[in-house]
């Protein structure tokens, strides 16, 4: 299935798996190809934009919205648009409000509470022990340079946990009584939103089995929100099996 599409992708990162759970959620075969942060090709992509990038009939597409925006068109079927016009923009919205301002905040707020040892295991998941050894030696110098591109500052901290309450607020807020984000069905806003939680509500389905996180304050002062709680079940309900064709 040499035509296959191709996800280029850091297994652990939220924003991949938002772009995974549109592949799997359509039922798409793909290829994934699992990169090492500063690894040559990681750099080469990082220096063209940045990952989730999707190899798709010719197209090279980047980013996790205009993935799933493709794959709308490719796929029609088991829609993540809903049909309803106000309802589609709504979920549009939402969609661009996670990825804005709540899941780059959570990553600032992840990678400055965690420390250097679990984030080196988190960032080598899946990869052979022969590369995982020298990437956790290289770590410290990587985190300086993460620390600088992501802004990983103390008064940027604080204000990216405002930020990330305030996003659990919007989805209890616009949940209401009900199930979903947007009308009555899973849409583009609940992958979102539910995806970008994920090192928050750490669900049952995760993928590629990323080492889970412990003593993260800020996580457990959290557990028990609605909001995550509605993470967990998006989960249950709509995460399905993986769409990866194995290569072997």
């Amino acid at each position: 299935m040499t035509d296959a599409p191709v996800l280029w992708q850091y297994s652990f990162s939220h924003f991949n798996e938002k772009a995974r759970w549109a592949l799997d959620y359509k039922r798409i075969p793909h290829v994934r190809r699992s990169l090492l942060p500063g690894s040559p090709r990681a750099m080469w992509f990082s220096a063209r934009g940045t990952l989730p990038v999707l190899d798709l009939d010719g197209e090279r597409i980047v980013d996790s919205t205009p993935i799933i925006r493709a794959l709308e068109r490719r796929e029609p079927e088991r829609s993540l648009y809903p049909d309803d016009p106000d309802e589609r923009r709504r979920a549009l919205d939402l969609e661009e409000f996670f990825d804005e301002e709540m899941g780059h905040e959570l990553r600032r707020v992840a990678f400055h509470d965690w420390h250097d040892s679990y984030i080196g295991a988190l960032l080598t998941t899946g990869q052979p022990a022969r590369v995982r050894r020298p990437f956790r030696a290289f770590l410290p110098v990587g985190m300086v340079y993460a620390r600088r591109r992501y802004r990983i500052y103390p008064e940027d901290v604080a204000a990216s946990r405002r930020k990330v309450l305030a996003g659990l607020d919007r989805i209890e807020a616009e949940l209401g009584s009900g199930d979903y984000l947007v009308g009555r069905g899973f849409s583009v806003a609940d992958l979102t939103a539910a995806s970008l939680l994920f090192p928050l509500a750490w669900p049952d389905g995760l993928q590629h089995g990323p080492p889970e996180p412990s003593g993260w304050q800020f996580r457990e002062q959290l557990t028990d929100r609605p909001a995550l709680q509605w993470v967990r079940e998006m989960y249950r309900r709509h995460r399905g099996s993986s769409a990866e064709i194995a290569t072997g």
